[in-house]
């Protein structure tokens, strides 16, 4: 009977502590947000894409062959999540000129991109995503840059690129706008308390150049030296600073030049987290000044959102704090080390790069340097793990002339991509050589890359509050055709709408039907085809016979944003190849020789072939100027305002929409571009009066809109 009444008052105790809201210990809190952060990342997983190319360059008129892969990005394994992939190709303004949608099948599919002869030559951005990608506050996608050359008549070189001095409402891709030099710092953990030692990590980029070697010197205020800096690799760079009330002032010189940076304001209290990632093993410090309130904090690492392990510390300015994590039994990748309160704020982070424990190991036998015409090509590959066991799995492959290729040094892989670059923040050039021969140095080059282009992708404060979370976008398990119903002039939301859906596949015709719910909105399932196939969707009232005239907006315009292009991706630097070009033309002399006289029958002396084809030299990209003002995809334009609900039906209507530039007199129906008038031009053939009005009255019968400067010359 005594042992139940101390049991009891025990438990009696305890709801009173709760009850009268006593804070409970770090420790049960802190593990409470490890529970509720493993929890979002169990139902909210994350998906990556990644598409393997067969080329680094194209031709107009060339294919763009992919294969494709979604993987969960905390376990890289095949995503079952998503089915539908949306691959997209971006001209260099921002626009998408086509569009596909690949079937996932176990995270894999392949697709293509047929190049028309009359599409512009330019930097064209392929990037791929899936819906549920999208649905976090920092959208994630694949992404990559590739050179769309011209053909020319000429036997000569033939890497040419055509720039336009397009109208400014062309552009819907952002611009990088840089000073004509540009020094940027990267406190480690992102930010500086005074008093307090910091790495600060640097960017050095020049308007015309990129990213540049440079170095400086660090000043107080009043003109004390502190120290020198320099940078590394690719225009990064490191340095020590103990910051002061005042923020220090970096000079460097650059093209006999003086110039002058202001470093971040520190803080006057606060934490700076530090690491120091060791063949194994992970160092973390967190040190403070004296004006900091003592606190209980904690710092969390994770992968991918997902908490792996926590550690409490109390941090004081006389007694920095400081633990070592063993790396090897966490997951590959980007890590988050993330310090957060008691109260779930994140006041310090800093990404590391944890190795592969065992990565396999690929060989390919039996190629040759150089193969004869028409000889049989056998290759052999072999993937082994750490042990040399053989490993069994599907495998994409590319195969390209060496010669007539493009080809960057350390560029982008499947690695590369999956592991680093897709938690990374911008544009990285050349990713792979950070991996290309380890060394400390090499280390110490990552670690900056990371404070630089670290971003906040995980919030962890999102993922350990209780407030409900709500996706910006749902998965898709399969292919929809997601849409609302308003009416056509007063844009309300029409419920209780019957929709009939009639497609025509092949010689058939496939029908199906719904009803919009209370909000106008319905969803139909789409059936599995190729290509492209034209529906007619037919509205009425539920319970009438009668067609309802109404407005139907389809729920396909949730792309991301265009983002701006880095300096290297618009000036690649493609590898010399003038070695493999000489042993090319030896053994090819070496081959004619050979075959000079087989059986009594004698080869004839090379005939020279002016083609299209590009020659094998590697050289600088040519940019030609061409006098092309605008130019419109006319039938995606009109599906993305008809999508928005807004009703075009001619062309004034629809470039009224797309162009300042363009003005509409209706009092006269005059139309003029720029203030000039306009002469309309349809496959070559120059528009008549009664041609032209015949044309602006249907925007449905045009596919695209060409505007170009000069008399006679507006299309």
């Amino acid at each position: 009977m005594k042992n139940k009444r101390i049991l009891f008052l025990l438990s009696f105790c305890l709801s009173l502590a709760i009850a009268w809201g006593e804070t409970p210990p770090a420790k049960v809190i802190f593990q409470q947000y490890m529970n509720q952060a493993q929890t979002f990342a169990n139902n909210f997983p994350r998906e990556k894409a990644y598409l393997h190319f067969d080329n680094t360059s194209y031709y107009v008129g060339d294919t763009i062959w992919f294969k494709a892969y979604v993987t969960l990005a905390g376990q890289q394994i095949f995503s079952q999540i998503s089915r539908p992939l949306y691959v997209e190709l971006v001209d260099q303004t921002g626009h998408i000129t086509d569009k596909q949608i690949i079937k996932l099948t176990q995270g894999e599919g392949n697709g293509q991109f047929v190049l028309p002869h009359s599409m512009l030559s330019g930097y064209y951005e392929v990037r791929a995503y899936t819906r549920w990608m999208l649905a976090f506050s920092e959208p994630q996608y694949f992404s990559r840059t590739f050179p769309i050359y011209q053909l020319t008549n000429s036997d000569k070189l033939e890497r040419s690129i055509t720039t336009y001095e397009l109208s400014p409402s062309m552009e819907n891709r952002p611009l990088e706008t840089k000073e004509k030099l540009s020094v940027r710092f990267f406190p480690e953990g992102g930010q500086l308390v005074e008093g307090v030692t910091s790495q600060v990590a640097f960017k050095a980029e020049s308007k015309d150049e990129g990213n540049i070697e440079l170095s400086g010197t660090i000043y107080t205020k009043e003109g004390a030296e502190i120290s020198s800096f320099e940078t590394l690799h690719d225009g990064m760079g490191h340095f020590k600073y103990t910051p002061s009330a005042q923020p220090a002032v970096a000079k460097v010189d650059f093209q006999g030049k003086k110039y002058e940076f202001t470093l971040p304001q520190a803080l006057p209290n606060g934490y700076v987290l530090s690491t120091v990632n060791n063949a194994g093993a992970l160092l973390v410090k967190v040190s403070c000044n004296a004006a900091t309130p003592q606190d209980t904090l904690a710092v969390f690492i994770s992968h991918q959102g997902r908490p792996y392990v926590h550690q409490l510390i109390s941090c004081r300015a006389d007694t920095p704090q400081e633990f070592i994590l063993p790396t090897r039994k966490l997951p590959a990748g980007v890590l988050q080390v993330s310090l957060i309160n008691r109260a779930g704020n994140t006041l310090c982070e800093r990404f590391v790069f944890s190795n592969p424990r065992a990565p396999l190991q690929l060989s390919a036998e039996g190629l040759k340097e150089v193969y004869t015409p028409y000889a049989p090509i056998r290759c052999e590959l072999q993937v082994k793990n750490a042990k040399g066991e053989p490993i069994s799995g599907d495998v994409s492959v590319s195969i390209r002339d060496a010669v007539r290729s493009d080809y960057l040094e350390y560029d982008n892989n499947i690695f590369t991509d999956l592991l680093l670059t897709s938690d990374l923040k911008g544009y990285i050039h050349q990713p792979g050589y950070y991996f290309a021969s380890p060394s400390p140095r090499k280390q110490t080059e990552l670690d900056i890359l990371l404070i630089v282009h670290g971003w906040r992708k995980y919030d962890m404060s999102q993922a350990i509050s209780t407030a409900p979370f709500t996706p910006l976008q749902l998965p898709e398990a399969q292919l929809v055709l997601n849409g609302q119903v308003k009416s056509t002039i007063l844009k309300n939301k029409l419920k209780d709408i019957a929709l009939s859906v009639i497609v025509k596949k092949d010689d058939q015709f496939i029908t199906g039907g719904t009803v919009t719910d209370e909000n106008g909105r319905f969803t139909i399932p789409v059936e599995d085809f190729e290509g492209t196939t034209e529906a007619v969707i037919q509205t009425r009232k539920v319970g009438k016979e009668r067609n309802k005239d109404a407005s139907i907006l389809i729920d396909r315009n949730f792309s991301p944003a265009p983002r701006a292009y880095g300096y290297k991706e618009l000036h690649p630097e493609w590898k010399d190849l003038t070695h493999w070009q000489q042993k090319a033309e030896n053994f090819d002399s070496l081959y004619m020789d050979s075959i000079r006289k087989v059986e009594g029958l004698y080869v004839l002396d090379e005939v020279e072939i002016k083609s299209k084809r590009r020659q094998g030299n590697n050289m600088a990209t040519k940019i030609n100027e061409k006098s092309i003002d605008a130019y419109y995809d006319v039938r995606r334009s009109v599906d993305l305002l008809r999508d928005n609900g807004k009703i075009v039906t001619t062309i004034p209507e629809l470039m009224e929409k797309l162009s300042p530039q363009f003005d509409w007199d209706r009092s006269n129906d005059k139309l003029t571009y720029r203030q000039k008038p306009i002469c309309y031009i349809m496959d070559n053939h120059i528009l008549s009066e009664t041609e032209t009005q015949m044309m602006l009255t249907e925007v449905d019968g045009l596919a695209s809109i060409i505007i170009s400067k000069g008399n006679r010359r507006h299309r």
